[in-house]
């Protein structure tokens, strides 16, 4: 009896999920609420017939129905822009945002064949790092219960939590023979979005900037290390924007604005074709000979800025064509502890451009597929050492901008 009572429930909340999109889609839109929901009847009548009538019912995994209901009613939008995401990627997705968790501070994959946790590495002044643990470690039990029993998802849940609060492990390690076995205290973990180098060039010493994603911590990030190149007297600044995916819209418009005087940086058009126009909050940082460097991992924030810096006339844009994401989407949170990410409007260049599916075209066209990326155990520190003479990208950036220096030092 409480087993059908938990199937009814399930049922309940998959049925329950599917109105409340429906209502969003009344509110939000011109049909009739008859309208709608006789138009889905048919969709509720395969409901109840898979609920009633299938053969395997009783094995039925209503979170993966519910799942499957959501993620093909977006495919019925062919939007490649609109995304459903499970309770376990919402909170993936959340600490992009935030850019901190609390947890050991290692970077993990799933070992299918050992059914276990594999530490890709340990974070540099992680409580993973200072408790030894190493890369290629495998974590087989977390607090006592294996990691076999719980799968990927719940693990790292598991293993992440409230700072302050232990979690002890154990830990296949090659060339060990008995398990060993680790009590770490959990900290607040703080992912950094921006690193920098300097680079020392034929023209003097530039400065080297690389953001990986626009969270909410990215503009104070970014304060603090333009505050460092500027002290050092660089002679001009790369931005590098490559294989960064976006974040949020407003941490975009303040990232344009630290380099940006006055101007626009951005237009957006809503579904009700209204444009909103985002201009500057202000430039406090003197303008220097500035090169953006973009490749087709370079998308939707990382676009925005891009264009910015680009029609402004404050940086030659080096690289390849960018990705083309100019939705802007809003985030819809769902009953299950889902995610309906929904493109509520587009934006436009500052020159009026559209880049939707097309992506912003550099000045300068690199021809090579490198991709380099932040070090794993570096993803916690800010300061980077970049080799740039092995990275075709930056070797071209520097040549520009070494011309873009030389120009302005013997202009009369």
């Amino acid at each position: 009896m409480k087993t059908r009572s938990r199937t009814f429930k399930k049922v309940l909340t998959v049925v329950g999920l599917l109105v409340a999109i429906v209502g969003i889609s009344l509110l939000l839109g011109s049909k009739k609420t008859e309208d709608i929901l006789d138009y889905f009847r048919p969709f509720f009548q395969a409901l109840m017939y898979v609920e009633n009538e299938y053969y395997g019912k009783e094995s039925i995994d209503h979170d993966k129905l519910l799942e499957g209901a959501i993620e093909g009613l977006l495919e019925g939008l062919d939007d490649p822009f609109a995304w459903y995401f499970s309770p376990e990627e919402a909170e993936e997705s959340r600490i992009d945002t935030e850019a901190q968790y609390g947890g050991l501070g290692i970077v993990v994959e799933y070992d299918s064949q050992h059914k276990a946790i594999r530490v890709i590495s340990p974070m540099v002044g992680s409580p993973a790092m200072k408790a030894g643990l190493q890369a290629g470690d495998l974590i087989i039990t977390i607090d006592g219960t294996p990691v076999s029993t719980m799968g990927y998802w719940e693990a790292i849940q598991n293993l992440r939590g409230t700072p302050g609060e232990p979690v002890t492990i154990e830990v296949l390690r090659e060339g060990v023979d008995e398990p060993l076995v680790f009590t770490i205290v959990r900290e607040r973990i703080e992912l950094k979005t921006v690193h920098y180098d300097f680079l020392e060039t034929k023209q003097g010493r530039v400065g080297y900037i690389r953001l990986t994603r626009f969270s909410r911590p990215t503009p104070d990030e970014l304060r603090k290390v333009l505050n460092t190149v500027y002290d050092t007297g660089v002679k001009g600044l790369i931005l590098d924007l490559r294989d960064n995916p976006g974040g949020l819209l407003d941490v975009a418009i303040e990232v344009a604005s630290f380099f940006v005087d006055e101007g626009v940086i951005v237009r957006v058009k809503g579904s009700r074709g209204i444009v909103d126009v985002y201009r500057s909050y202000g430039n406090e940082y003197p303008n220097l000979p500035m090169v953006v460097v973009v490749n087709k991992g370079s998308a939707s924030a990382s676009e925005i800025v891009t264009a910015a810096l680009r029609d402004n006339n404050i940086a030659t844009v080096v690289g390849t064509t960018t990705y083309g994401k100019a939705a802007v989407q809003r985030v819809f949170p769902l009953y299950n502890g889902g995610e309906l990410w929904l493109p509520i409007a587009h934006y436009f260049t500052p020159s009026g451009e559209d880049i939707h599916m097309k992506g912003v075209k550099p000045q300068i066209t690199v021809e090579s597929t490198i991709t380099t990326q932040i070090p794993s155990a570096e993803l916690t520190i800010t300061k980077m050492h970049v080799e740039w003479r092995k990275d075709p990208y930056l070797v071209k950036a520097v040549e520009v901008l070494e011309e873009k220096i030389h120009a302005l030092e013997v202009k009369p």
